[in-house]
């Protein structure tokens, strides 16, 4: 049996590439359209990719920013407690302040009502002339002493008392004159008198004189030297403090 090739007619040739002509159109828009369909799903994918990425960063900053406000907003609570705690310490100083003033006041108060019934009384009687109510000494560091004079004088007829006060201490025959800041007084019923001085080195003296000398009498009280405990004193302040000088008597 022989071979029959087979053959097309040119009839199918023509409708083949007739249905092509008319079909392509639709090949290439079907070609478009997948396409653009795996670009459209490619270019949504990454930016939704990008957007859960990008969201992360976000929240992660979110997250550190939330922290440091929350750490500054602890110290502030941690400043206004504090501020709140010295206002109120303050507040109950003050008060505490404000009742002591008041009850020095009254003390005061009540303390020159009963001076001046006691004056009065006095004047009654002649009245007290010019003397040395009381004498005191402080021990300092650094060889430094501290004195306080009291003064008293009642008049009947007011008048004031005036003068200069000298301080001398007395050893044996040595006498050292106290070198007092001020050494005036004038006064109508009391005045104190206070300073410091420096005790030369190696010197203890066994009495200390005050001496008043004014329009009247001199007045003259000797008092036995006795040393206590000292008390403390910034030593910037004894540097400051003068000498007993030796008299010249």
């Amino acid at each position: 049996m022989e071979n029959v090739e087979p053959t097309n007619s040119p009839d199918s040739s023509v409708e083949k590439n007739k249905f092509l002509k008319t079909n392509l159109p639709l090949f290439i828009a079907a070609a478009i359209l997948i396409g653009g369909s795996l670009m459209v799903g490619y270019t949504v994918g990454h930016r939704q990719g990008l957007t859960v990425v990008g969201y992360d960063a976000d929240a992660e900053q979110l997250v550190d920013v939330v922290q440091k406000q929350k750490t500054a907003l602890d110290s502030v609570n941690r400043s206004l407690n504090a501020a709140i705690q010295e206002r109120d310490m303050a507040v109950s100083n003050a008060d505490e302040l404000f009742k002591a003033i008041n009850q020095a006041n009254a003390e005061k108060t009540q303390f020159q009502g009963m001076n001046a019934i006691y004056r009065d009384i006095l004047k009654q009687r002649g009245g007290v002339s010019l003397t040395i109510q009381n004498l005191a000494i402080k021990s300092l560091p650094e060889n430094a002493f501290e004195y306080q004079i009291d003064l008293v004088q009642v008049s009947p007829n007011k008048r004031r008392a005036s003068g200069s006060v000298e301080l001398r201490l007395i050893r044996n025959t040595e006498i050292l004159d106290v070198p007092l800041e001020d050494k005036s007084f004038n006064f109508e019923d009391f005045e104190r008198l206070t300073g410091r001085w420096t005790m030369p080195k190696g010197f203890t003296p066994q009495y200390i004189e005050v001496r008043l000398t004014g329009s009247g009498t001199p007045v003259i009280k000797r008092f036995s030297w006795q040393r206590g405990q000292p008390v403390e004193l910034n030593s910037a302040f004894v540097s400051e403090i003068p000498q007993a000088e030796a008299n010249a008597q």
